[in-house]
């Protein structure tokens, strides 16, 4: 997943500890869209606390009390991925920068984009009632942010529950909001669809990230996201040949390598070969919707989109 966007997976893990956080009352914004219920949470006042607390230098300590700790007990439960909540479990760095993300995000009009995508995202595809968290991006995040175009990312951990951190001290966030809630809301709806386990092929990984990034950068053209375009055509054509021969093989170390890179695979190659695939597939079989897509067989996918 990209929340993943979703769009990134740093899998750096803590563990949390055994202290339990005070009750927060989350600011809570609740609509029905096209017949299905949103909840969205904002998350001003955990970092208003967070802030607050200058003078603690033991920022994991910090962070699991104060903030991770409430967004667990507020969404975890029932989550099928919920193992996916340890990819944005990051120490918070304090400053000025969180203090402006907070202070942009509590000024803006993100709800009302917010609102006009998900009206949008549901005419095209209805899902489950959802459940989406908004928070101030982690500042630790933002030379990589920098580095690769990036303002925002989210995670998607199971049936109409998902997360996304803004950074809103980048001009292009406002553009690029309604694509990650697209792709984030395709993966819950595909998993209150089709989910069993996390045990995913390497094919079946690809095809899940490709027809999500397909679903959101068709409905918002001008805002594809830049986790697949961190390779050009040359090297795909290397990456795929280098792993076709394991696409139906299973474990995450493997699927890992190829969405984040090692020696031989650059990183991002995995969303440009799933998102290629998917777009090949819809060219070749036009008469697939995105709802007839999302439930398709992914062998069947590879095979009529002929992008071997």
């Amino acid at each position: 997943m990209r929340n993943i966007i979703t769009y990134l997976l740093l899998f750096i893990l803590f563990q949390t500890p055994g202290c339990q956080s005070n009750a927060v009352e989350f600011e809570r914004t609740k609509v029905t869209i096209n017949n299905q219920k949103f909840e969205i949470i904002t998350t001003y006042s955990l970092f208003d606390d967070y802030i607050n607390q200058q003078n603690n230098t033991d920022l994991k300590s910090a962070s699991d009390n104060i903030i991770y700790e409430p967004l667990r007990k507020e969404i975890i439960e029932g989550a099928e991925a919920a193992f996916m909540f340890e990819t944005i479990h990051i120490p918070y760095q304090t400053g000025d920068l969180l203090k402006k993300e907070v202070e942009l995000l509590r000024s803006s009009n993100f709800m009302d984009i917010t609102k006009k995508a998900l009206l949008n995202i549901t005419s095209n595809l209805p899902g489950p009632d959802t459940k989406i968290i908004i928070m101030p991006a982690n500042p630790a995040m933002h030379d990589l942010f920098v580095k690769h175009n990036l303002c925002m990312n989210g995670v998607t951990l199971g049936s109409g529950k998902i997360i996304i951190m803004i950074d809103p001290t980048f001009p292009q966030w406002k553009k690029t909001l309604p694509n990650v809630l697209a792709h984030e809301y395709h993966h819950s709806t595909w998993i209150s669809r089709n989910w069993k386990d996390s045990d995913f092929t390497l094919l079946e990984y690809l095809i899940f990230e490709g027809r999500a990034d397909a679903f959101a950068s068709n409905l918002y053209k001008d805002a594809e996201n830049p986790w697949t375009a961190l390779i050009d055509k040359e090297q795909e054509d290397k990456v795929w040949k280098l792993i076709r021969p394991e696409i139906f093989m299973k474990g995450h170390e493997r699927i890992n390598k190829v969405m984040w890179g090692n020696a031989d695979i650059p990183v991002g190659s995995g969303y440009a070969i799933g998102l290629h695939i998917v777009k090949s597939f819809k060219q070749n079989n036009p008469e697939y919707s995105d709802r007839d897509i999302i439930d398709l067989n992914p062998e069947e996918i590879l095979k009529k989109s002929k992008y071997d």
